[in-house]
């Protein structure tokens, strides 16, 4: 009897461990092939691809044909789901959280960034022959024709499956580097930075975030109005600061150390006067938003994730190969640029060698390798009056090359409003007379109007202004980033945050020291010119041309 009874209970236990296996297994296997469906739902959804491979296929307003990427949902529902505005057509969020909840779990979204009380509005949850129906026949779970925009696609029931798969899988959760409680971000200094100026951007944050906090507080504690029900994060700001240390092929590994202790859900500001391509790659690579770091050497590749207040030195080589172009008959049948043997000047030089490619333009290139009389010398010498010089130099060297070169023969002098900084303090009048500045900035009246607000807040928080263009860069972010937050009430999606950028930039009010801001989509430089500026006769730096957009 014993011995059966150790049979029996061997048994079982072999019998529970083989289910426990068998089931394993099936789980999976079915997580596998749930996978394959969500992968097979994006192909659709993102590329406009279907599983046999074949582009998407759909009819809008009964007529017009679109296929493939044109017609691949993300073109108006966009990469986060959470739907657009075309022109003044709602293009409503398609994720599963908004097509299939009930009445019990609704999330709610703002839909024009320009009409606070314009929210999605509730509706029957969808299944899946009322998915099917609204692609195949345009048609509504309560029976209505959508918007015309809306193509009517034809699709099999395999298909529709798979972007229903991808739709519940579509910001599903909230991103990385948002806790219970908190918001974390992170902010970027490397090692060249002024320390002066590091540390009044860091106070600047501070003080924003600590001022932001203690408003959430408030607002936590008051009557509410019937606007304040709608659902939105009342979590608190907190700053990470990525202090990089070493040399830039160092960089990586720091930045993926900070990350992995605690991930944040986005970079903010940050300075740099070298290169900002370590951060630009990292932040694409963890889906991370960057926001409008003050920096002069923005990378100019592709990306989603990284939004830039201009082009950089980069914009200013355009500017001025576009007037000098322009010139026609007048234009100078030789360039000479002079610059310093670093990567900003390399990459000045560069940049403007290839954007007068093609003009008839000589272009020579001069390294300054010193602020000798010697050194200034070699780099000016065999000029003649009808060579243009271009000046990739600071303050410093520019007053140095300008002490040396009184009588330089040139038919026009110019330098760049990136490299001098608004210091022109060491440089002479006669030779400040014969300069012309790229400048990619407001100027005289308008600049101090733009910033006014900057220095009254700054003044509130006992802050030093030790440079508007940086501080006021650093200002129009922190304002813009709560206006982003306002307006994604509690749906945290990186994704999401870069597409709202990118429709409500120019919407705000404009406190940095550029004439103007705007993006639009696949847009990453929000200021997109420069003048052609010169001092006037009292010593003020003036536009000589209209604002260039090359």
């Amino acid at each position: 009897m014993y011995r059966e009874f150790c049979i029996t209970r061997q048994s079982s236990w072999l019998f529970l461990f083989i289910c426990l296996v068998f089931s394993t297994v099936i789980n999976a296997k079915s997580n596998s092939n749930n996978n394959d469906l969500i992968e097979l739902g994006r192909r659709i959804y993102v590329e406009g691809i279907l599983p046999s491979g074949k582009s998407l296929q759909g009819t809008r307003a009964k007529s017009v044909q679109v296929e493939g990427d044109a017609a691949a949902c993300e073109t108006c529902h966009r990469r986060s789901g959470m739907g657009s505005l075309e022109g003044n057509i709602v293009v409503p969020p398609i994720t599963g959280r908004f097509l299939f909840a009930t009445d019990d779990n609704r999330p709610i979204a703002l839909v024009d960034p320009r009409a606070p009380k314009n929210v999605t509005r509730a509706h029957a949850p969808y299944n899946e022959k009322s998915f099917g129906k609204a692609l195949l026949n345009g048609l509504s779970v309560s029976g209505r024709n959508m918007n015309a925009l809306m193509p009517q696609y034809a699709l099999n029931n395999k298909e529709i499956k798979a972007l229903m798969a991808y739709l519940h899988s579509l910001s599903a959760e909230l991103s990385p580097g948002i806790t219970d409680d908190k918001v974390h971000f992170a902010t970027i200094v490397t090692p060249d930075v002024d320390p002066k100026q590091s540390d009044v951007m860091l106070k600047m944050i501070n003080a924003a975030f600590s001022q932001r906090n203690a408003a959430q507080e408030n607002y936590s504690g008051r009557m509410r109005m019937p606007l304040d029900l709608i659902p939105r994060t009342l979590r608190n700001w907190d700053l990470k600061v990525w202090e990089l240390k070493g040399t830039p092929d160092t960089w990586n590994a720091q930045l993926e150390e900070n990350y992995r202790r605690e991930p944040v859900f986005a970079v903010i500001s940050g300075l740099s006067n070298t290169t900002w391509t370590p951060f630009h790659k990292f932040c694409e690579q963890q889906k991370l938003p960057c926001m409008l770091p003050s920096i002069n050497l923005p990378p100019q590749q592709t990306s989603f994730y990284s939004l830039y207040y201009s082009g950089g030195l980069e914009l200013e080589t355009k500017v001025l190969a576009k007037h000098l172009r322009d010139l026609g008959a007048k234009s100078p049948k030789r360039l000479v640029q002079i610059y310093r043997d670093n990567e900003s000047g390399h990459a000045a030089s560069h940049a403007l060698t290839e954007a007068l490619r093609d003009s008839g333009i000589q272009v020579i290139d001069r390294l300054l390798a010193g602020q000798s009389l010697d050194d200034t010398n070699e780099a000016l010498k065999d000029l003649s009056n009808e060579d243009t010089v271009m000046l990739w130099l600071d303050p410093s060297d520019l007053s140095a090359v300008g002490k040396a070169a009184t009588k330089l023969a040139a038919s026009a002098i110019y330098a760049s409003g990136i490299f001098v900084k608004d210091d022109f303090s060491a440089i002479s009048k006669e030779w400040l007379s014969r300069l012309h500045v790229v400048y990619p900035y407001e100027l005289g009246d308008k600049r101090q109007k733009n910033v006014s607000t900057l220095v009254k807040w700054l003044k509130t928080w006992n802050l030093p202004l030790v440079n508007d263009r940086f501080q006021s860069e650093v200002f129009f972010n922190l304002l813009f980033l709560t206006d982003l937050f306002s307006q994604m009430l509690d749906n945290l999606y990186r994704d999401y945050m870069i597409e709202r950028a990118e429709d409500m930039l120019s919407l705000g009010s404009n406190v940095s020291v550029y004439p103007h801001l705007s993006l639009s989509r696949g847009q990453r430089f929000a200021s997109k010119g420069a003048y052609i500026a010169r001092f006037d006769e009292n010593g003020n730096l003036a536009a000589e041309s209209e604002w260039i957009v090359p």
